[in-house]
C-alpha cells in the first residue's frame, strides 16, 4: 500500500470540491472506493457504470500512462504514484 496523489479535472473538481487529493491505496480500484467513501455516490456515479465498470468517457493515467495499456483499474499503485483523473470533453 503506497500513498499516491490524485488529481482531478473538469466536471470532477465540482464533485470532490478540490483538485488533488492524497490518499492510502493498493490498486486504482481501492482508490475509487476510497474516494467513494469520501465524495459519495455523486462521485462513484461520474466514474463507474451500474455494472462498476470505468465508465467509457473517464480517462485515468498513472504516471502519465493510460490504465487502458496497464491493468485497467486493477492497476496497482505505488507510494509516489500520481494519478490523473480526466472526463472526455465533447463538443461541436
Amino acid at each position: 500500500m503506497g500513498r499516491v496523489k490524485i488529481t482531478f479535472y473538469g466536471a470532477l473538481v465540482r464533485v470532490t470540491g478540490e483538485k488533488t487529493v492524497e490518499i492510502n491505496c493498493s490498486t486504482l480500484r481501492d482508490a475509487i472506493d476510497a474516494l467513494t467513501a469520501r465524495y459519495g455516490v455523486q462521485f462513484k456515479n461520474r466514474i463507474l457504470d451500474e455494472k462498476g465498470k470505468l465508465r467509457r468517457f473517464i480517462n485515468i493515467y498513472i504516471n502519465g500512462k493510460d490504465i487502458r495499456f496497464l491493468n485497467h483499474i486493477d492497476t496497482r499503485l505505488k507510494d509516489g504514484d500520481k494519478v490523473s483523473v480526466i472526463p472526455a470533453v465533447g463538443g461541436g
